[in-house]
């Protein structure tokens, strides 16, 4: 099979596909749990005449709260439970939540916890796949490992490290580093609680989602929690920085890690960096909520590559970072100064060959055979959520109840099955979940019939897809989601039945999934009107929507997403708009003195402002005779053409530089060309200018509101000048442009073809056919010239600085003025240096 990439890929993400598993002797496993990110299983029953058996109050407490009623669907089973150290917060916490039975346990019975170092000192050990984590990723890696010959993970163990002792760490550290590939990050366990728990869990979790809420224990700050995550970043990108090889591609995963592109990146220029968020980014008017907003902006545009799920979160992305960054931004990406960093959109899947494998297994056809067995002659309705608000649990039983309500025909007919999983998430939201499913069973139930089953547990992997498979609907309703991949599995589990797909149009996976049911989980008539729909469908029509969905899932399966996104980042060497973080080298005499003495026929490019006079200004005489004196040398000699390409009016340059015979002007980035010795001449015919108005009506609306700002306007385009001068209004300023410039691309861009290109100090709109690279073109062809040498010093001189460099059978040099990102392969520091450059090249 083709390898993706020779390359090693480092895949950094927040828990590693494995963890620890402890063997300890039986009487002290029970003072231990699992994973930080899995809820703590109750104890096992004692009797009471085993108190003496009882090793800690924990666990004393713990069989109090023993369900005594299971609901009998399924046989449950307890997964494995691994024997780990737990937290001193996850101790205090259990301890919280268990107060009101504390006078119930006898104090004979109570005895201290003994998560130390000293227990876990000498304790055999050996590592487990970890069920928690990021299991779409891992799934979608480990789908191409056969195709990735070197393939490195960066993670943390999921678990607490503060009782291990240095010994024990080391090893863990040296085992997955020599067998599993992994590079492992052992937090100490307040940073990792300040990271996870709270600013990940109760700051960025929520308003990635939408959800604002009360902030009463200042998690929002950047102090406290964020000082925790930001330390759990560095550790991150230290981790990868101290194990990096050259050429290594490095994937950075989802929000608790947004910060690190930009810490490898001070460490390491010119690194390949990719960055991928697995939740959805919210709008602009949400995300500039966060007080360490443009640190974090500013730390993922380090990253060469950032993919998201759907369209509508890379768009909330770009204009987040043009609103609060002031950058200029495109459909595919953002130029910054230092590099450019292609957004593209990757919606993940899931492994249809290895899920198929497993819906075959006997077990999932027992467990088919007993759900049919239990609900013969009922319509089952499924669904698995995490216990999470955004999930959108209680608004669907509300719409569910509704549906029962308006459609009396159905009652006795259709139980909806209702999974629940825990979260780390601090919610309440049980207790009114509770409310609406014992309502809604004591309205409707009968002796034989109960409408609502809520399973507050999850299931095993076989259960679950058997209930996929006895589905008459999937009920999938989140308040806003990612790609849900239930959605993706429920469809391959309906191959023989075709059975409906009912699915929120706030997830990500709705974008794709235009055949399913769409519903508005907030309308709950709508929601209840959609189960009718899909109760009531016809065979043909369930096919024909089943067969769309399943389409979607083979094209965007989880091969792909991998695949996709590492080729991506294979190819930024090799990819034509990429510039290197790297320092330039500048132009000097030797260079220019080869290439002119080489050549017979020249052809010189200048722009004008920021090159040949200072940006944003008028020159003063003295600046001015200099141009003109060193210009008129220039283009008196024979051998050179020399064009001065500008964005200013003919006008402005007529009266500048008009009274040189020999040098080229063309003005307004070439809508408009005077060769030398010829009138001016309009090069483009038929130019759609409808869209004036529109941008002169938002350009006026932010020059009332801005102090010194004035509107320029040309033939072709329209310019909005503000100052950026330090000052004690220069930030509002700052902020009213990047606002102005954000207004422009919602309003303008997409109704009219035309571009705004930002200036230092301007804000230009102008037609997209238009362009300095069109003009070059022309020149080139009317003087064929064997040297071209191009100076200019924004980003309306980077289309020809792209276009010249492709020319074959020419020597070309481009040279921007100062240091930023660019096409040009050498640099001059500023207009002085342009002048000098200029007398060097009349004596040439």
């Amino acid at each position: 099979m083709t390898t993706i990439t020779d390359k090693r890929v480092v895949v950094a993400t927040l828990f590693l596909p494995y963890t620890v598993d402890f063997e300890l002797q039986d009487k002290k496993k029970r003072a231990f749990n699992s994973s930080p990110s899995e809820p703590t299983s109750p104890a096992a029953n004692t009797t009471t005449k085993d108190t003496h058996l009882v090793t800690n109050l924990i666990q004393s407490l713990a069989k109090h709260q023993e369900p005594t009623k299971r609901d009998q669907i399924f046989d449950f089973t307890k997964p494995e439970q691994f024997v780990q150290p737990r937290s001193k917060q996850q101790r205090q916490e259990e301890i919280r939540k268990l107060a009101p039975l504390l006078s119930v346990i006898p104090s004979s019975s109570r005895r201290p916890s003994i998560d130390s170092a000293q227990v876990f000192a000498d304790a055999p050990w050996s590592a487990k796949p970890c069920s928690g984590g990021n299991i779409g990723l891992n799934n979608a890696l480990f789908s191409i490992q056969d195709q990735l010959p070197n393939l490195a993970w960066v993670g943390t163990l999921g678990m607490p490290t503060d009782p291990l002792s240095e010994k024990t760490k080391h090893e863990i550290h040296a085992t997955f580093k020599d067998q599993y590939h992994c590079y492992t990050v052992m937090p100490s366990d307040n940073v990792f609680d300040g990271h996870y728990n709270q600013y990940c869990k109760q700051v960025l979790w929520p308003y990635f989602h939408y959800v604002v809420q009360d902030d009463p224990k200042n998690m929002m700050s950047q102090g406290g929690p964020y000082k925790t995550y930001k330390a759990l970043n560095q550790q991150f990108a230290d981790t990868i920085v101290e194990n990096y090889q050259e050429g290594d591609i490095i994937w950075v995963n989802d929000y608790h890690l947004l910060l690190v592109p930009g810490m490898i990146r001070e460490k390491i220029p010119n690194a390949v960096i990719g960055f991928f968020l697995h939740i959805p980014f919210p709008s602009s008017e949400l995300f500039r909520c966060l007080p360490p907003r443009k640190e974090i902006l500013e730390a993922m545009l380090q990253s060469d590559v950032i993919g998201f799920q759907t369209y509508s979160f890379a768009r909330h992305f770009l204009q987040t970072c043009s609103r609060i960054l002031s950058v200029d931004s495109t459909p595919s990406g953002i130029q910054l100064d230092t590099h450019y960093c292609s957004v593209g959109i990757q919606p993940i899947g899931i492994d249809i060959t290895s899920l198929h494998k497993k819906i075959s297994d006997p077990t999932v056809s027992q467990w088919v055979t007993k759900l049919k067995e239990k609900y013969p002659d009922k319509k089952l309705i499924v669904a698995r959520d995490k216990l999470d608000y955004i999930k959108g649990v209680r608004q669907k039983l509300l719409a569910f109840e509704q549906f029962l309500i308006r459609h009396p025909e159905w009652r006795g007919e259709v139980v909806l099955i209702q999974i629940a999983l825990s979260t780390s998430e601090h919610n309440e939201l049980r207790a009114h979940i509770s409310d609406v499913v014992s309502r809604v069973n004591s309205k409707f139930s009968n002796i034989s019939y109960q409408p609502i089953v809520f399973l507050h547990q999850d299931i095993s992997f076989s259960q679950y897809l058997a209930l996929l498979t006895c589905a008459d609907a999937c009920l999938l309703t989140p308040l806003r989601d990612g790609m849900n991949l239930t959605s993706h599995e429920y469809i391959v589990c309906q191959k023989e039945t075709h059975n409906p797909l009912i699915l929120s149009e706030f997830t990500g996976t709705y974008g794709s999934f235009g055949a399913s049911v769409r519903v508005n989980p907030w309308d709950y008539r709508q929601v209840g009107d959609a189960i009718h729909e899909a109760l009531s469908m016809s065979s043909e029509e369930k096919s024909d929507r089943w067969n769309e969905l399943y389409k979607c899932i083979e094209k965007n399966s989880a091969q792909h997403f991998a695949s996709n996104m590492i080729t991506r980042l294979s190819k930024i060497h090799t990819s034509p708009g990429h510039r290197f973080p790297v320092k330039m080298p500048q132009l000097n005499a030797t260079i220019l003195d080869e290439a002119c003495k080489s050549s017979t026929k020249r052809l010189f490019l200048f722009d004008y402002g920021g090159t040949l006079i200072p940006h944003g200004k008028r020159a003063e005489s003295q600046d001015l005779n200099r141009v003109l004196e060193l210009l008129e040398k220039l283009s008196d000699d024979p051998h050179n053409s020399v064009y001065v390409i500008s964005g200013r009016t003919k006008a402005n340059l007529e009266t500048d530089l008009g009274s040189l015979p020999n040098l080229g002007l063309s003005a307004e980035n070439g809508f408009y060309i005077k060769p030398k010795g010829e009138d001016w001449q309009q090069v483009y015919d038929n130019v759609d200018l409808s869209w004036k108005p529109a941008v002169k009506e938002i350009f006026q609306y932010y020059t009332e509101r801005t102090p010194g700002a004035y509107i320029e306007s040309k033939d072709t385009s329209i310019v909005w000048h503000y100052r950026s001068l330090e000052g004690p209004d220069s930030q509002f300023v700052s902020w009213q442009a990047a606002e102005c410039q954000n207004h422009i691309a919602d309003s303008v861009n997409k109704n009219f073809a035309v571009h705004a290109i930002a200036g230092n100090t301007t804000i230009e709109v102008i037609p997209h056919d238009i362009t300095k690279s069109s003009i070059a073109n022309r020149i080139l062809q009317e003087t064929t010239p064997d040297f071209v040498l191009a100076i200019g010093d924004d980003r309306s001189d980077e289309d020809m600085f792209n276009f010249l460099k492709k020319q074959k059978d020419l020597k070309v040099i481009n040279c921007t003025v100062g240091t930023r990102s660019t096409e040009a392969n050498y640099s001059i520091p500023n207009v002085d240096s342009v002048l000098s450059t200029l007398e060097l090249l009349c004596t040439l």
